[in-house]
């Protein structure tokens, strides 16, 4: 498998955090209307990822006796990472990075958003369950991001780490790490989530450093420019 062919399906499912997952689990929620959210192009570069577009979900929900539109987005990012896999021949390279951004929304006096209301565990849990290739382990430990470190976010970000494998095209096992975070910001909840190997030859701090840069990068508000994806693709 080439690498293109290889991050493509990473960042469509491998490692369980593209938008197929996630918005499925966005599919969960009930909003009004998201703002657009990205990495700076300074930050990605820094961290060495690469933009692969935003997803705008929109639909329409009946909640509360109303009928609601709802508006969510999802911003990916990839990035080669050296990992060399016999199967296929030749080093194999992946790393993902993705947010999302759901705004919470109050019908008949009422707030709600799913997303908002579960812990990191039961987001873990959700993504596990939506891609037969995952399986999230333990919880490994955790760190956090103060909000003066993110230019984007007026939130501190605590990301928790779970050890975990990913089953590559169904063929080999890879063990991954996975981070999860979730922060509130202008109205929204912003979900983060980054999976990288877990391999002798991928320093896990310095994963994690890329993935600090990235969120330390975030932009997140009405003005922020985004290069929608059609979602059917």
């Amino acid at each position: 498998m080439n690498r293109r062919r290889f991050v493509a399906a990473a960042a469509a499912g491998a490692v369980g955090v593209s938008a197929g997952c996630l918005s499925d689990l966005i599919d969960d929620a009930t909003t009004f209307e998201a703002s657009p959210i990205r990495v700076s192009e300074d930050a990605a570069g820094e961290a060495g990822y690469e933009y692969q577009g935003t997803e705008e979900l929109v639909e329409e929900r009946e909640f509360a006796g109303e009928s609601v539109e709802v508006t969510n987005y999802i911003t990916e990012y990839t990035r080669t990472i050296e990992l060399p896999l016999e199967a296929f021949g030749s080093d194999t390279k992946a790393g993902v990075f993705a947010l999302v951004s759901t705004p919470q929304v109050s019908v008949a006096g009422e707030e709600f958003n799913p997303v908002g209301e579960m812990s990191k565990a039961e987001l873990v849990d959700y993504l596990q369950g939506q891609y037969e290739g995952l399986e999230v382990g333990d919880n490994v430990g955790g760190r956090a991001i103060t909000k003066d470190e993110i230019d984007g976010l007026d939130a501190a970000v605590r990301f928790d780490t779970w050890e975990g494998a990913a089953t590559l095209q169904g063929e080999t096992e890879v063990d991954v790490y996975v981070d999860v975070a979730r922060a509130e910001h202008g109205g929204d909840h912003v979900v983060v989530v980054a999976v990288y190997p877990d391999d002798e030859n991928v320093p896990m701090e310095s994963e994690q450093d890329r993935a600090d840069t990235m969120t330390a990068g975030i932009q997140h508000g009405d003005d922020v420019d985004v290069e929608l994806e059609d979602g059917d693709e």
